[in-house]
Protein backbone atom coordinates (compact mmCIF):
# COMPACT_ATOMS: atom_id res chain seq x y z
CA UNK A 1 0.00 0.00 0.00
CA UNK A 2 1.58 3.40 -1.25
CA UNK A 3 1.08 6.22 1.15
CA UNK A 4 2.13 10.27 -0.59
CA UNK A 5 2.08 12.63 2.45
CA UNK A 6 2.73 16.30 1.93
CA UNK A 7 5.30 16.62 4.04
CA UNK A 8 6.16 20.31 3.02
CA UNK A 9 6.11 21.15 6.87
CA UNK A 10 8.83 19.16 8.02
CA UNK A 11 11.48 21.82 6.11
CA UNK A 12 9.87 25.45 6.97
CA UNK A 13 12.50 27.15 9.03
CA UNK A 14 10.21 28.83 11.49
CA UNK A 15 7.51 25.95 12.06
CA UNK A 16 4.21 26.66 13.78
CA UNK A 17 2.66 24.47 15.84
CA UNK A 18 0.47 22.84 13.34
CA UNK A 19 3.88 22.09 11.49
CA UNK A 20 5.35 21.08 14.54
CA UNK A 21 2.40 18.28 15.44
CA UNK A 22 2.71 17.23 11.55
CA UNK A 23 6.48 16.35 12.18
CA UNK A 24 6.10 14.16 15.01
CA UNK A 25 2.76 12.69 13.83
CA UNK A 26 5.08 11.50 10.68
CA UNK A 27 7.97 10.63 12.54
CA UNK A 28 5.75 8.41 14.83
CA UNK A 29 4.06 7.02 11.60
CA UNK A 30 7.06 5.83 9.90
CA UNK A 31 8.36 4.04 13.56
CA UNK A 32 5.40 2.01 13.23
CA UNK A 33 6.04 -1.68 11.79
CA UNK A 34 4.38 -2.89 8.88
CA UNK A 35 4.11 -3.17 5.45
CA UNK A 36 3.00 0.47 3.97
CA UNK A 37 5.47 2.64 1.95
CA UNK A 38 5.51 6.35 2.23
CA UNK A 39 6.05 8.87 -0.41
CA UNK A 40 7.03 12.05 1.63
CA UNK A 41 6.61 15.03 -1.12
CA UNK A 42 8.40 18.43 0.29
CA UNK A 43 10.17 21.36 -1.97
CA UNK A 44 13.26 21.16 -0.39
CA UNK A 45 15.58 17.85 1.52
CA UNK A 46 14.11 16.12 4.42
CA UNK A 47 15.34 16.52 7.76
CA UNK A 48 17.89 13.74 8.68
CA UNK A 49 15.67 11.85 11.05
CA UNK A 50 13.04 10.99 8.03
CA UNK A 51 16.08 9.71 5.68
CA UNK A 52 17.68 5.84 5.72
CA UNK A 53 13.61 4.18 6.16
CA UNK A 54 13.54 1.09 4.24
CA UNK A 55 10.16 2.15 3.78
CA UNK A 56 9.84 5.89 2.81
CA UNK A 57 10.99 7.08 -0.50
CA UNK A 58 11.41 11.06 -0.56
CA UNK A 59 9.98 13.12 -3.54
CA UNK A 60 11.91 16.37 -4.29
CA UNK A 61 9.51 18.47 -5.98
CA UNK A 62 11.29 21.81 -6.41
CA UNK A 63 9.20 25.12 -5.15
CA UNK A 64 6.75 26.84 -7.47
CA UNK A 65 4.01 29.36 -7.15
CA UNK A 66 0.98 27.55 -6.37
CA UNK A 67 3.71 23.92 -5.53
CA UNK A 68 0.61 21.96 -4.43
CA UNK A 69 -1.81 22.68 -7.17
CA UNK A 70 1.06 22.32 -10.01
CA UNK A 71 4.36 20.45 -9.27
CA UNK A 72 3.37 18.25 -6.36
CA UNK A 73 -0.71 17.86 -7.94
CA UNK A 74 1.58 16.64 -11.26
CA UNK A 75 3.97 14.40 -8.98
CA UNK A 76 1.25 12.44 -7.01
CA UNK A 77 -0.50 12.06 -10.90
CA UNK A 78 2.32 9.68 -11.88
CA UNK A 79 3.16 7.83 -8.30
CA UNK A 80 0.37 5.61 -8.35
CA UNK A 81 -0.74 5.78 -4.55
CA UNK A 82 -3.07 4.03 -3.40
CA UNK A 83 -3.35 7.03 -0.26
CA UNK A 84 -3.32 10.81 -0.04
CA UNK A 85 -2.90 12.17 3.06
CA UNK A 86 -2.59 16.04 3.28
CA UNK A 87 -1.46 17.12 7.00
CA UNK A 88 -3.24 20.42 6.99
CA UNK A 89 -6.50 20.50 5.10
CA UNK A 90 -4.73 22.09 1.58
CA UNK A 91 -5.90 19.13 -0.96
CA UNK A 92 -3.42 18.88 -4.51
CA UNK A 93 -5.74 19.28 -7.89
CA UNK A 94 -4.69 15.39 -8.81
CA UNK A 95 -5.80 12.79 -6.40
CA UNK A 96 -5.87 9.19 -5.75
CA UNK A 97 -9.28 7.50 -5.24
CA UNK A 98 -8.74 7.50 -1.05
CA UNK A 99 -8.12 10.93 0.71
CA UNK A 100 -7.13 12.04 4.19
CA UNK A 101 -6.98 15.65 5.30
CA UNK A 102 -6.16 16.71 8.56
CA UNK A 103 -8.14 20.26 9.84
CA UNK A 104 -6.64 21.53 13.11
CA UNK A 105 -9.07 24.55 13.70
CA UNK A 106 -11.38 26.51 12.21
CA UNK A 107 -10.73 29.69 13.42
CA UNK A 108 -11.49 31.91 10.51
CA UNK A 109 -15.31 30.66 11.07
CA UNK A 110 -15.23 31.70 14.65
CA UNK A 111 -13.63 35.38 13.87
CA UNK A 112 -14.23 35.94 10.35
CA UNK A 113 -13.04 40.01 11.21
CA UNK A 114 -9.94 38.55 12.11
CA UNK A 115 -9.14 37.94 8.15
CA UNK A 116 -8.92 39.56 4.82
CA UNK A 117 -11.82 38.45 2.28
CA UNK A 118 -9.35 37.07 0.46
CA UNK A 119 -7.78 34.85 3.40
CA UNK A 120 -10.99 34.01 4.55
CA UNK A 121 -12.51 32.75 1.37
CA UNK A 122 -9.25 30.75 0.81
CA UNK A 123 -9.51 28.88 4.45
CA UNK A 124 -13.19 28.35 3.45
CA UNK A 125 -12.82 27.16 0.33
CA UNK A 126 -9.94 24.48 1.03
CA UNK A 127 -12.20 23.44 4.02
CA UNK A 128 -14.66 23.03 1.81
CA UNK A 129 -12.94 20.97 -0.80
CA UNK A 130 -11.70 18.98 1.86
CA UNK A 131 -14.99 17.91 3.22
CA UNK A 132 -15.96 17.07 -0.62
CA UNK A 133 -13.10 15.17 -1.82
CA UNK A 134 -11.36 13.80 1.40
CA UNK A 135 -12.27 9.85 2.07
CA UNK A 136 -11.73 10.56 5.92
CA UNK A 137 -11.15 14.43 7.73
CA UNK A 138 -8.68 13.85 10.55
CA UNK A 139 -9.87 16.65 13.19
CA UNK A 140 -6.82 17.35 16.22
CA UNK A 141 -9.87 17.32 19.27
CA UNK A 142 -13.86 16.42 19.65
CA UNK A 143 -13.88 20.62 19.54
CA UNK A 144 -12.35 20.78 16.07
CA UNK A 145 -14.67 17.32 14.93
CA UNK A 146 -18.13 19.91 16.21
CA UNK A 147 -17.44 22.67 14.71
CA UNK A 148 -16.72 20.57 11.22
CA UNK A 149 -20.25 19.18 11.43
CA UNK A 150 -21.69 22.39 12.48
CA UNK A 151 -19.66 25.29 9.90
CA UNK A 152 -19.32 22.70 6.83
CA UNK A 153 -22.46 20.14 7.69
CA UNK A 154 -19.40 17.31 7.75
CA UNK A 155 -21.21 13.98 8.17
CA UNK A 156 -20.08 12.36 11.48
CA UNK A 157 -18.98 9.27 10.01
CA UNK A 158 -16.48 11.32 7.52
CA UNK A 159 -14.60 12.58 10.31
CA UNK A 160 -12.07 10.67 12.96
CA UNK A 161 -10.40 12.08 15.90
CA UNK A 162 -6.78 11.85 16.07
CA UNK A 163 -5.14 13.92 19.31
CA UNK A 164 -1.63 16.01 18.51
CA UNK A 165 0.88 15.19 21.59
CA UNK A 166 4.18 16.96 22.81
CA UNK A 167 6.91 17.34 20.84
CA UNK A 168 9.40 14.34 21.20
CA UNK A 169 12.21 16.54 21.67
CA UNK A 170 11.10 18.61 24.36
CA UNK A 171 13.61 16.94 27.45
CA UNK A 172 16.54 17.67 25.65
CA UNK A 173 16.75 20.70 24.11
CA UNK A 174 19.72 22.66 25.85
CA UNK A 175 18.60 26.02 27.42
CA UNK A 176 19.72 29.10 25.27
CA UNK A 177 19.99 32.85 26.53
CA UNK A 178 17.24 34.94 26.36
CA UNK A 179 16.57 38.47 27.50
CA UNK A 180 13.85 37.78 30.10
CA UNK A 181 12.96 38.56 33.68
CA UNK A 182 13.19 36.24 36.82
CA UNK A 183 9.71 36.21 37.47
CA UNK A 184 7.32 35.94 34.58
CA UNK A 185 4.04 34.19 33.62
CA UNK A 186 4.40 32.55 30.11
CA UNK A 187 1.89 33.60 27.31
CA UNK A 188 2.62 31.41 24.09
CA UNK A 189 0.90 31.89 20.49
CA UNK A 190 0.49 34.03 17.98
CA UNK A 191 -0.86 37.51 19.12
CA UNK A 192 -4.04 37.71 17.36
CA UNK A 193 -7.36 38.65 18.44
CA UNK A 194 -8.85 34.66 19.40
CA UNK A 195 -5.23 34.76 21.69
CA UNK A 196 -7.33 37.23 24.08
CA UNK A 197 -4.31 39.06 24.47
CA UNK A 198 -6.18 42.49 25.79
CA UNK A 199 -8.29 40.35 28.62
CA UNK A 200 -4.82 39.05 28.98
CA UNK A 201 -3.27 42.47 30.20
CA UNK A 202 -6.47 43.88 31.21
CA UNK A 203 -5.97 40.60 34.00
CA UNK A 204 -1.93 41.32 34.44
CA UNK A 205 -3.09 44.89 35.33
CA UNK A 206 -5.28 43.78 38.61
CA UNK A 207 -2.31 42.13 39.78
CA UNK A 208 0.46 44.40 39.21
CA UNK A 209 0.08 45.80 42.99
CA UNK A 210 0.46 42.91 44.57
CA UNK A 211 3.38 41.21 42.68
CA UNK A 212 5.29 44.03 41.84
CA UNK A 213 8.50 42.39 40.43
CA UNK A 214 6.26 39.96 38.18
CA UNK A 215 6.25 40.27 34.22
CA UNK A 216 4.39 39.33 31.18
CA UNK A 217 6.06 37.74 28.46
CA UNK A 218 4.61 36.81 25.18
CA UNK A 219 6.59 34.51 22.72
CA UNK A 220 5.01 34.12 19.10
CA UNK A 221 4.72 36.58 16.48
CA UNK A 222 2.30 38.95 16.46
CA UNK A 223 -0.43 41.00 14.40
CA UNK A 224 -1.60 42.99 17.23
CA UNK A 225 2.07 44.71 18.52
CA UNK A 226 0.99 48.02 18.18
CA UNK A 227 -2.54 48.47 19.71
CA UNK A 228 -0.98 46.09 22.41
CA UNK A 229 1.93 47.93 23.42
CA UNK A 230 -0.36 50.49 23.15
CA UNK A 231 -2.57 49.63 26.12
CA UNK A 232 0.28 48.48 28.44
CA UNK A 233 1.41 52.15 28.12
CA UNK A 234 -2.23 52.88 29.25
CA UNK A 235 -1.53 50.98 32.09
CA UNK A 236 1.77 52.09 32.54
CA UNK A 237 3.56 48.58 31.99
CA UNK A 238 5.99 48.70 29.36
CA UNK A 239 8.49 48.03 31.24
CA UNK A 240 6.96 44.93 32.43
CA UNK A 241 5.40 43.37 29.27
CA UNK A 242 7.37 41.75 26.53
CA UNK A 243 6.98 40.74 23.46
CA UNK A 244 9.50 38.22 22.16
CA UNK A 245 7.93 37.69 18.49
CA UNK A 246 9.05 33.91 16.94
CA UNK A 247 10.93 32.09 19.56
CA UNK A 248 12.50 28.69 18.60
CA UNK A 249 12.01 25.27 20.00
CA UNK A 250 14.89 25.53 21.96
CA UNK A 251 13.69 29.28 23.83
CA UNK A 252 10.28 27.87 24.21
CA UNK A 253 12.10 25.03 25.91
CA UNK A 254 14.05 27.76 28.37
CA UNK A 255 10.88 29.84 28.81
CA UNK A 256 8.62 26.88 30.00
CA UNK A 257 11.34 26.13 32.47
CA UNK A 258 11.63 29.27 33.80
CA UNK A 259 8.07 30.34 34.03
CA UNK A 260 5.89 30.51 36.99
CA UNK A 261 3.06 29.40 34.77
CA UNK A 262 1.52 29.39 31.61
CA UNK A 263 -1.57 31.41 30.76
CA UNK A 264 -3.61 30.30 27.80
CA UNK A 265 -6.80 32.24 27.95
CA UNK A 266 -7.77 31.73 24.39
CA UNK A 267 -11.07 32.58 22.93
CA UNK A 268 -10.81 29.44 20.46
CA UNK A 269 -7.98 27.05 19.75
CA UNK A 270 -8.67 23.70 17.36
CA UNK A 271 -6.27 21.57 20.25
CA UNK A 272 -4.04 23.92 22.20
CA UNK A 273 -0.26 22.43 22.11
CA UNK A 274 1.26 24.81 24.94
CA UNK A 275 -0.70 23.54 27.80
CA UNK A 276 0.56 19.77 27.02
CA UNK A 277 3.98 21.58 26.83
CA UNK A 278 3.90 22.99 29.88
CA UNK A 279 2.29 20.05 31.71
CA UNK A 280 5.63 18.38 30.19
CA UNK A 281 7.62 21.24 32.23
CA UNK A 282 5.26 20.55 35.43
CA UNK A 283 4.55 24.27 34.61
CA UNK A 284 0.84 24.84 35.95
CA UNK A 285 -1.53 26.39 33.42
CA UNK A 286 -4.63 28.60 33.44
CA UNK A 287 -6.37 28.48 30.66
CA UNK A 288 -10.23 28.79 29.30
CA UNK A 289 -13.18 26.62 30.59
CA UNK A 290 -14.58 25.79 27.32
CA UNK A 291 -13.52 24.16 23.97
CA UNK A 292 -10.88 22.55 22.90
CA UNK A 293 -8.77 23.89 26.08
CA UNK A 294 -11.26 22.26 28.53
CA UNK A 295 -11.32 19.09 26.41
CA UNK A 296 -7.57 18.76 26.64
CA UNK A 297 -6.22 20.50 30.02
CA UNK A 298 -9.20 18.13 31.45
CA UNK A 299 -9.25 18.82 35.44
CA UNK A 300 -5.16 19.13 35.44
CA UNK A 301 -5.78 23.16 34.24
CA UNK A 302 -7.26 26.06 36.68
CA UNK A 303 -10.17 26.76 33.99
CA UNK A 304 -11.62 30.44 33.47
CA UNK A 305 -13.92 32.36 31.70
CA UNK A 306 -11.46 33.81 28.92
CA UNK A 307 -13.74 37.13 28.22
CA UNK A 308 -13.56 38.20 32.19
CA UNK A 309 -9.92 39.60 33.38
CA UNK A 310 -11.06 39.39 36.93
CA UNK A 311 -11.29 35.65 36.38
CA UNK A 312 -8.05 35.39 34.84
CA UNK A 313 -6.16 37.30 37.57
CA UNK A 314 -7.65 35.03 39.89
CA UNK A 315 -6.74 32.37 37.96
CA UNK A 316 -3.30 33.14 38.12
CA UNK A 317 -3.44 34.23 41.78
CA UNK A 318 -4.45 30.70 42.82
CA UNK A 319 -1.08 29.08 41.75
CA UNK A 320 0.83 32.18 42.83
CA UNK A 321 -0.25 32.42 46.23
CA UNK A 322 -1.14 28.65 47.25
CA UNK A 323 1.79 26.08 46.79
CA UNK A 324 -0.17 23.01 47.83
CA UNK A 325 -2.56 24.43 44.94
CA UNK A 326 0.41 24.53 42.63
CA UNK A 327 1.89 20.96 43.73
CA UNK A 328 -1.65 19.71 43.16
CA UNK A 329 -2.03 20.84 39.28
CA UNK A 330 1.46 19.95 38.07
CA UNK A 331 0.69 16.86 39.73
CA UNK A 332 -2.21 16.35 37.79
CA UNK A 333 -0.87 17.59 34.61
CA UNK A 334 1.45 14.90 34.65
CA UNK A 335 -1.01 12.44 34.65
CA UNK A 336 -2.87 14.37 31.76
CA UNK A 337 0.00 14.16 29.94
CA UNK A 338 -0.10 10.32 29.74
CA UNK A 339 -3.19 10.33 27.69
CA UNK A 340 -1.38 11.76 24.56
CA UNK A 341 1.43 10.16 22.94
CA UNK A 342 2.37 10.28 19.13
CA UNK A 343 2.97 6.63 18.92
CA UNK A 344 -0.60 6.25 20.17
CA UNK A 345 -2.16 9.04 17.70
CA UNK A 346 0.11 7.35 15.02
CA UNK A 347 -1.09 3.97 15.44
CA UNK A 348 -4.70 5.70 15.24
CA UNK A 349 -4.36 7.50 12.08
CA UNK A 350 -2.12 3.82 10.43
CA UNK A 351 -5.55 2.08 11.63
CA UNK A 352 -7.90 4.69 9.58
CA UNK A 353 -5.42 4.69 7.04
CA UNK A 354 -5.41 0.76 6.06
CA UNK A 355 -9.05 0.36 6.74
CA UNK A 356 -9.98 2.78 3.74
Amino acid sequence: MRIGIDASALVKSQPTGVEVATRELIYALLQLEGDLEYILYTPSTLPWQFQNHSHVISRIIPSTRWWTQTALSEAIAHDHLDVWWSPSNILPRKLPSKVLATVHDLAFMRFPRAYTFKNWLSSWLTVKRARRFATKIIAVSQQTKLDLEHYFNTPVNQIEVVYNAVPSTIDSLEPVHLPIPDEFILVVGRIEPRKNPFNIIHAFAELVASYPNLHLVFAGPTNLGEPVKDLTREYGLSDQVHLLGFVSEMGLNTLYQRAKLLLFPSLYEGFGLPILEAFAHDLPVVTSNSGALKEIAGEAGVLVEPTSPSQIANGIRQILDNSSARAHYVAAGRRRLADFSWEKSARRLKDIITSL
